[in-house]
């Protein structure tokens, strides 16, 4: 049975049982349903947060996954809204920007973001945590 014939079920069990308003539903058998409704799109919202943890503009996003730029913006806002939204990089990551920084004609946070199809917040952030290594390797 598909996850969408599932929650259809156990919507349709809880209307039985529980009635018309799901005002009066139990709170564990909401959370079971909006938990089924989670679950449908949680292998590829995975990889879509790592993608907006990565820095990765909406657009970008958009055309590697095939979504459309204003779901991602939706989900992107809800991580910012739970507070999940703490960018991350890997070496290679920090190794790309030091050298667009270097590189890049206008380095600002917007100019190296451009050029790194990156989100200039995200760049941002990397830049404050290089400045602090190099900091820390200079003590």
């Amino acid at each position: 049975m598909s996850s969408n014939k599932k929650m259809a079920a156990a919507i349709r069990e809880a209307y039985a049982n529980y009635g018309d308003d799901p005002d009066d539903w139990p709170e564990d058998i909401k959370k079971e349903i909006r938990g089924q409704t989670e679950e449908e799109h949680t292998a590829e919202n995975n990889v879509l947060r790592h993608m907006i943890l990565h820095g990765y503009t909406n657009k970008y996003i958009a055309q590697e996954r095939s979504n459309k730029p204003k779901y991602i913006q939706q989900l992107r806002d809800r991580m910012r809204k739970r507070d999940e939204l703490d960018y991350q990089a890997t070496p290679d990551e920090l190794t790309q920007l030091k050298y667009n920084v270097k590189h890049t004609n206008k380095p600002n946070n917007k100019g190296v973001a451009g050029a790194m199809h990156r989100d200039k917040d995200w760049v941002r952030c990397m830049r404050e945590k290089l400045r602090e290594a190099d900091n820390e390797a200079q003590r």
